[in-house]
């Protein structure tokens, strides 16, 4: 034994240190990966108790757009901070009032709300589809480019 130590120490240096790392390296990622402490936002949901939206503002916010002839749904889902609103139009409303329904609506929010939470706006008709965000330091909303929804030609089966 003590002439395989001799000859080999270095090896068997090396082989402790590598179990030391082995060891050290399986712990760091377990408690990285299973750590149970923590939710899926981290600490960026800190403070949003202060900035709860009630049902009651949801289904009101809702009502606003249903009155409008051209609505035909709403949906209002809130995920951490931001908020998203699926609105559905039929085919007779042009983009350009879809998108003052939306802007009109921002004022049915409260300074509060809009200073803390992000707003996302998907709109839909028969004829466009388009996406619209309200960033919380933003004081405008942003929109993206229409993409006209093409109609299929016999062409082109």
């Amino acid at each position: 034994m003590k002439k395989l130590w001799k000859n080999n120490r270095v090896v068997f240096v090396l082989v402790i240190i590598l179990i030391i790392c082995f060891i050290a390296i399986c712990s760091v990622a377990l408690t990285f990966f299973y750590s149970k402490d923590t939710n899926e936002y981290g600490n960026r949901l800190d403070g949003i108790e202060k900035h709860q939206i009630s049902s009651e503002f949801k289904s009101n916010y809702k009502e606003k757009f249903l009155e409008s002839e051209n609505v035909k749904s709403v949906d209002f889902n809130i995920k951490g901070r931001i908020i998203y609103v699926e609105i559905k139009f039929d085919e007779n409303i042009t983009l350009d009032n879809a998108k003052k329904l939306v802007e009109n609506s921002m004022s049915l929010f409260d300074e509060d709300t809009l200073s803390y939470y992000d707003v996302q706006f998907i709109i839909q008709s028969d004829n466009f589809t388009i996406m619209a965000s309200k960033n919380s330091a933003a004081e405008n909303i942003s929109w993206n480019n229409n993409t006209p929804i093409e109609e299929d030609t016999d062409e082109e089966k």
